[in-house]
């Protein structure tokens, strides 16, 4: 049985993906992760998928200076991957990008890597690894035009999401309102969430809102018409739960709605981010599939009239949504396939 070791973490952008495509290879292949000590390894571990703990390093977009020693902790970092791709002799790479995966993948020597860029433009460990990767594919079109070699596949989606059950009774809501979510992201999204708070007697006089806050950053109690979580594990069931969705601009969250025909309202995140997010959300608002909300135009009132405005026209963003084809999924587990038989 070949093994095949995923590389990516820091954020569920590049964590769940990877655990999509461990989902939909099923029991064809040993599969392995290889990250840092973050979510990645909570998650991992959750789902009783091995895992081996790297060192690695940071861009810091923000702090010039201390990206000096960049080059010379990444050599540290790249020798503590390849100590670990020794021991565990993988078949193949496939890298979902993010400073997490980049050692890995200057470390591969000739095992063979497959690497995934979910960003409408693409990341810094994309271009660094793009010379180390047999196959370069990408969810958005223009990505794969931009890079040399790419291959346009779709973002990678867990087969379950298609599944979900609804939840809206555990939620505590008795379907006589449509449901909202705001989902700000693996690790929350303070200015969404304190927008949400101001914004709660106009929202939920016409929804009931399943808030997921982020750990640690709740901003408001259970009240009527309102939940806060922290943290949601059962993405399926809480998508198979609501009308609509209020989310950044990360590729994968996008993704899920258009494939659920979930109509979307995106905040994206721009001051923290290379921009990927506003491209992003630009691409798919310019196909009607998704409203966007920028975060400096962001009101308590102007975020009430948008997910107003979006669910008088869900009709509208669901068939837009319909146009579009975002699952690759099969695609990527045919390429894998097709790289470990040929090595």
């Amino acid at each position: 049985m070949y093994t095949i070791a995923f590389a990516g973490g820091g954020t569920a952008g590049h964590v769940m993906p990877n655990l999509a495509i461990i989902s939909a290879l099923g029991g064809d292949c040993r599969c392995v992760y290889i990250g840092c000590d973050g979510m990645e390894k909570s998650l991992c571990e959750a789902r009783g998928i091995p895992f081996y703990t790297i060192s690695a390093v940071k861009l810091r977009r923000d702090k010039f200076f201390k990206n000096l020693a960049v080059p010379f902790k990444l050599h540290a970092c790249v020798k503590s991957a390849k100590k670990v791709l020794n021991e565990i002799k993988p078949d193949l790479i496939f890298s979902k990008g993010g400073y997490a995966a980049l050692p890995v993948v200057l470390g591969a020597g000739r095992i063979p890597v497959v690497s995934h860029e979910s960003d409408f433009s693409p990341g810094l460990c994309t271009k660094l690894a793009k010379r180390k990767s047999q196959r370069i594919l990408c969810a958005f079109e223009p990505c794969a035009a931009r890079i040399k070699r790419a291959e346009h596949v779709g973002a990678p989606l867990n087969p379950a999401l298609y599944r979900g059950k609804s939840k809206r009774a555990a939620f505590g809501f008795d379907g006589s309102k449509p449901v909202i979510a705001v989902v700000g992201g693996s690790s929350g999204a303070a200015a969404i969430n304190d927008c949400v708070k101001s914004a709660l007697p106009k929202l939920t006089a016409c929804f009931d809102v399943i808030h997921v806050t982020g750990k640690g950053k709740a901003v408001c109690e259970k009240q009527r018409g309102y939940r806060p979580i922290e943290f949601e594990n059962d993405m399926p069931g809480l998508y198979a739960s609501v009308d609509m969705i209020v989310t950044r601009g990360g590729a994968n969250a996008l993704a899920e709605a258009i494939a659920l025909k979930i109509p979307a309202l995106c905040i994206p995140l721009e001051k923290a981010s290379r921009g990927d997010q506003l491209q992003n959300a630009r691409y798919y608002e310019e196909r009607g599939a998704i409203k966007v909300l920028r975060e400096s135009d962001m009101t308590p009132t102007t975020l009430a009239a948008a997910v107003a405005e979006l669910f008088n026209a869900k009709d509208r963003y669901a068939r837009a949504m319909s146009e579009l084809s975002v699952d690759g999924t099969k695609q990527i587990c045919d390429i894998i396939k097709e790289t470990l038989n040929k090595n």
